[in-house]
């Protein structure tokens, strides 16, 4: 079968893409995968990374404020988008289109389902974004994670399968990831605010970092490309904590550590969940329909998780509940275990199993 991807604008709809990516390729030998995303984009290098072929589109999100020039640009692009998507479905010949979520989505999936070609949507959040609740009317398949995301649809062919991690997930193991970071006793903490970074983890950090000579565990923290140099200004770096612009190895530290302290993406969450730890959400105020909060209150309410809004984060606040964790083993136990019990590893086999077995 011939299988059409798309997903982007950041990681967390791009990784579940990529899961769902190399579980087909297992699963059906005759696969044929295409990625289709906007060029110059996170999800062109990354798709590229991972060996699969991409072909880019024009499109761009529609602005959150008031009609503007911005609007006919949008438009633009997305009628733009659309024929592109034409061309790209009358050359490769698609059997299954699959969104993940994100703009970028958009025309593929509308396109497939104006031809008639079978689409499947799978959605990561317990508030679903504006794309994937449009898209979702006329789709074959949809696939959720929260059960909270239910009422948002009016389709009967929703299946709750969790959230599709990365390969690297299945195999977690804590003294190999430990050994490969060089790690002895000491208890990590890792944090990272998604693939873009989150200005109010860093300040918080900074402020940490300032305020405190040394620290009585290892930090990794990563700022997010764009807010790299500003962190690192003006700044002296104790020994035990290192600071990272990006990284590819996300699992090897969530592996690693003894607590995480991360913003509330779905997918961010499904990853924490794989491997079962304590964490320190921060969701982000300014996603769309606010749904990083729903997602941090969920894992909240079922004891997996300490939340911190925006509004009241500050360094003193971030480092007390630190403390706190860190210190209480049964605690940190208690929150893992809890974590690991919102997961379901297995969420990728069942996404491709079900999409093999109803419309292949």
């Amino acid at each position: 079968m011939k299988y059409i991807l798309s997903g982007g604008g950041t990681g967390g709809h791009i990784y579940p893409a990529l899961a769902i990516c190399h579980e087909l390729e297992k699963e059906d030998k005759d696969a044929e995968i295409l990625y289709v995303g906007k060029k110059d984009s996170l999800e062109e290098e990354l798709v590229k990374k991972e060996g699969f072929a991409f072909k880019s589109i024009h499109i761009s999100g529609l602005p959150r404020k008031k009609i503007n020039k911005d609007t006919v640009i949008t438009m633009f692009n997305l009628l733009r988008g659309l024929n592109e998507c034409e061309k790209i479905i009358k050359e490769f010949k698609p059997d299954v289109v699959i969104g993940t979520g994100g703009y970028v989505c958009a025309p593929i999936v509308m396109k497939a389902q104006q031809k008639g070609i079978k689409t499947v949507i799978q959605e990561q959040n317990a508030f679903p974004g504006k794309t994937n609740r449009f898209l979702s009317r006329k789709a074959d398949l949809i696939f959720l994670n929260f059960r909270e995301a239910q009422k948002y649809f009016n389709n009967e062919h929703i299946i709750f399968t969790g959230n599709p991690v990365r390969e690297d997930f299945s195999y977690i193991d804590r003294n190999k990831a430990r050994n490969k970071l060089k790690l002895k006793e000491e208890k990590l903490v890792f944090s990272f605010g998604g693939s873009g970074g989150q200005e109010s983890t860093n300040d918080a950090l900074k402020e940490i970092l300032k305020d405190q000579k040394d620290l009585d565990f290892k930090l990794v923290h990563v700022t997010g490309k764009e807010h790299y140099k500003n962190f690192i200004a003006d700044l002296d770096i104790p020994k035990n904590v290192e600071i990272l612009d990006y990284t590819y190895e996300v699992p090897t530290y969530l592996m690693a550590s003894d607590l995480v302290i991360a913003s509330s993406s779905a997918m961010t969450l499904a990853e924490i969940s794989a491997v079962g730890l304590a964490s320190i959400l921060i969701p982000k105020a300014y996603t769309a329909g606010n749904h990083q909060v729903f997602n941090a209150n969920s894992y909240e309410n079922m004891g997996a998780s300490s939340v911190i809004t925006e509004d009241i984060l500050n360094g003193q606040r971030l480092l007390e509940e630190i403390q706190k964790i860190l210190k209480d083993h049964k605690l940190r136990e208690e929150m893992a275990e809890n974590s690991k019990k919102l997961g379901n590893p297995k969420a990728v086999k069942e996404i491709v199993k079900e999409i093999l077995e109803r419309l292949a």
